[in-house]
């Protein structure tokens, strides 16, 4: 039995000399272990903070870029309806022009037309005056009848 307390006392202290380093391993790695897994977790959150802050500023990136996109459209969409208008005064105003033409060589048309029928009725009436004088009357008497008729035609026709 002797010999079997220094065995225990002799694992007592070898176990009490073991203990202490082994424990301050163990807990070192542990603590070490634990350290790194803190730091990999504050990187972890760090990081998604980080994206988090990226997903919101694209979001408000899209969402500006959507609201130019729209300004852009209803600009273009209201520059169109004012070009439309612009073209169909221009077009409007050009009808009329041509029309306001159309009428005014109508017009002139008519008048030298008209001219031309006095013309020619005056012309008539000379020549029959003259046929019928000549038929009827004697030379100083028809040459008087035709003056008067001349000067009354020049005068209808002015």
């Amino acid at each position: 039995m002797g010999e079997t307390i220094i065995l225990l006392i002799a694992l007592a202290i070898l176990v009490a000399a073991v203990y202490r380093p082994l424990t301050r391993a163990v807990f070192g790695a542990l603590d070490s272990r634990a350290e790194r897994i803190r730091h990999e977790l504050d990187e972890a959150q760090r990081l998604r903070e980080e994206a988090q802050s990226m997903l919101a500023n694209y979001q408000r990136k899209l969402h500006e870029g959507e609201a130019q996109a729209k300004a852009i459209v209803d600009h273009a969409q209201e520059e169109a309806q004012r070009l439309e208008r612009l073209s169909r005064e221009q077009l409007e105003q050009r009808m009329q022009r041509r029309t306001q033409q159309a009428m005014d060589r109508i017009a002139a048309a008519e008048s030298r037309a008209l001219q031309d029928v006095r013309a020619q009725a005056a012309q008539l009436s000379t020549h029959a005056t003259r046929e019928l004088l000549r038929a009827h009357l004697d030379g100083d008497r028809a040459r008087a009848v035709m003056d008067r008729a001349l000067d009354e035609v020049r005068r209808e026709l002015a």
